[in-house]
């Protein structure tokens, strides 16, 4: 793995807090992560792994704390920064969801054009270009012109990571990419993550993929009751942990 401490700083959360009425999903989370650097999040089911990740792009919004994207405030001490700056912020993020949230009623390529041609107001050649471009990336320029229900679940997937690569974020989030899928259609989507991965791409994985994250990721981090429980190499997490909810967890799941 590399050493990413000389690395520039992409992400830095500090402090964040989320509340749903008296629940308290998390409780003071910090995390930071560098360029080039992949963090696997794993950890039993209401931890607050998604609601986490999810903060950090602001589909949730905290109740307290600081994210900070390549030192440009997003929220501070809980205030988000205006809209403008909001949307030039979480604008460096591309998000993949479990339930991939493609657009049911337009063929892939149209999925894939659609926010560039909007939001960056770019050539509808270049992005057609683009978007071929992307789908030979994940296997599936073939499908450019299918309608979503078409497509098995591992190609929608696989067709959803190639549209938030549309918007060239600088940092990609993914969150449980493949817990709906069937066991089968589930290497194809961990292989484009992976090849992601070779090429350094900043990421945060909410996975219960525990194989798939010893494998990829620089650091895991395991998430426990909305705490940061380790954080720490996938050797020492997986091999080495002396956590003993760590090792519980562990046992749940081998």
């Amino acid at each position: 793995m590399e050493n990413n401490s000389v690395k520039q700083e992409m992400i830095r959360a500090e402090n964040i807090k989320k509340s749903f009425g008296t629940n308290e999903v998390l409780k003071d989370v910090s995390l930071k992560i560098s360029r080039g650097e992949i963090v696997s999040i794993i950890g039993p089911s209401g931890s607050g792994k998604s609601t986490f990740l999810r903060s950090l792009i602001g589909l949730e919004k905290v109740n307290g704390g600081s994210v900070y994207i390549e030192n440009t405030p997003f929220i501070q001490n809980g205030v988000y920064a205006g809209e403008k700056e909001s949307r030039a912020v979480c604008g460096k993020m591309g998000m993949v969801f479990q339930h991939f949230n493609l657009f049911p009623h337009m063929n892939v390529r149209n999925n894939l054009i659609k926010a560039p041609s909007l939001v960056k107001k770019e050539d509808k050649k270049m992005l057609n270009e683009k978007a071929m471009h992307l789908l030979e990336s994940v296997g599936l320029a073939d499908k450019i012109d299918e309608m979503p229900s078409s497509l098995s679940g591992g190609q929608k997937q696989r067709v959803a990571i190639a549209r938030a690569l549309m918007m060239e974020p600088e940092i990609l989030l993914f969150d449980e990419p493949t817990s709906a899928l069937d066991p089968e259609l589930t290497g194809e989507v961990l292989a484009v993550i992976k090849s992601l991965a070779e090429k350094h791409m900043t990421m945060i994985i909410v996975t219960h993929e525990m194989s798939f994250a010893r494998e990829v990721s620089d650091r895991v981090v395991f998430m426990c009751d909305g705490v940061v429980a380790v954080d720490d190499t996938p050797e020492n997490v997986f091999v080495k942990t002396d956590n003993e909810r760590m090792k519980q967890f562990l046992r749940t799941i081998n």
